[in-house]
């Protein structure tokens, strides 16, 4: 590369100077670098402008280093890698209405059989009562003594009522069920999915917002996925995916705090505390990932090694004002920077400091 470029010719002039002033003129692989994040990545609509910030913040910060040696070329490119590696979120939106197509599916079937039912239930219990009242008639019809026509009489009431009764249970399981294909995520259950977090945070917000009470937000996923995808099989993937639901489901759940799914294998848990008590959690929650030992099954044989991974948390705090949307904005950014800062570790979003 030249030292200066012909602007009649060179739409990047500009960038080409830049980098020649910078130490990093007789390496394309910067030019590349830098015209991604500064130019490229403004157009990329599946990266949240907040992520795009953070980019362009470390790729800058490790620009004024002056560092135009091998390894730290090959450094940036590695986490330039890891970004896009981890953020999925195009790909997972594809997958989320797959899924969410899936399960609407699943539902239409339900609520069919589940009107159905219903109009069978109706007439059933128009038939019970015919039934009962034809005996009542016939009971009374006999001229049988007072006291035995009463027994008989209590004797079908309690049939009927028994009867009821079991089909109110029945009724109100299917209720739950119903309920359980709305709110809970059809992978990870018994975590929310997160239509139903979204409606869980607003409430919880109005409530923070009138009361002055604390609430935090834990936003995390697991590093290097798509590395265990590629390895394994999504199909492992989706079961150290349910791993990890189950470390986080089990936590939450002893402080009844709101675990749900946010999308893909980002899990979100709503917790009615502040960030300082939370971090001693999610800390916990972290090393509780990073020591779990997942086997894999061949043959109905137990694999070694075990599959290990790791996860990166970000943790934010609710400040009047804000909406659900910042409130998981922020926890998202905190996690961003462990992602950027090397993974497997938790992170608060400071209020009023930039995160690079």
């Amino acid at each position: 590369m030249v030292e200066s470029c012909p602007s009649d010719k060179c739409k990047v002039q500009n960038v080409c100077s830049e980098i020649h002033k910078l130490g990093y003129g007789d390496d394309p692989a910067w030019l590349a670098i830098i015209l991604i994040v500064r130019n490229l990545l403004a157009k990329f609509s599946c990266f949240s402008e907040s992520q795009k910030s953070m980019l362009k913040s470390y790729v800058f910060s490790e620009l004024k280093k002056k560092d135009a040696s091998p390894e730290h070329l090959d450094e940036v490119i590695q986490r330039l890698e890891h970004f896009f590696e981890d953020n999925k979120k195009c790909k997972d939106l594809k997958t989320q209405f797959a899924r969410q197509n899936e399960m609407l599916g699943g539902m239409t079937g339900e609520i069919d059989g589940f009107l159905k039912q219903l109009f069978f239930s109706e007439s059933s219990r128009s038939d019970l009562v015919t039934k009962y009242g034809n005996e009542s008639l016939e009971v009374l019809n006999k001229h049988v003594e007072p006291a035995e026509i009463v027994n008989k009489m209590k004797v079908m009431v309690t049939e009927m009522l028994t009867a009821y009764r079991q089909e109110a249970e029945e009724w109100q399981q299917k209720a739950k069920s119903l309920e359980q294909m709305v709110n809970v995520d059809s992978l990870l259950s018994p975590l929310h999915n997160r239509g139903a977090l979204e409606k869980y945070l607003r409430n919880e917000i109005a409530n923070s917002s009138a009361t002055g009470s604390e609430l935090t937000v834990l936003m995390m996923d697991i590093d290097n996925f798509k590395e265990i995808n590629d390895e394994f099989g999504h199909h492992i993937g989706d079961d150290v995916l349910r791993a990890l639901a189950k470390i986080v489901h089990s936590h939450a759940a002893m402080y009844k705090w709101y675990a749900a799914r946010y999308g893909g294998d980002e899990l979100v848990v709503v917790c009615k505390s502040s960030a300082e008590e939370v971090m001693l959690h999610a800390d916990a929650i972290k090393i509780a990932a990073q020591n779990y030992d997942f086997y894999t099954r061949k043959d109905e044989k137990v694999q070694k090694p075990s599959v290990k991974f790791t996860i990166s948390i970000g943790i934010g705090e609710y400040v009047r004002g804000m909406t659900s949307d910042d409130l998981v904005d922020v926890a998202d950014k905190a996690m961003y920077k462990v992602k950027m800062a090397g993974k497997n570790d938790v992170a608060v979003f400071e209020q009023n400091k930039e995160i690079s």
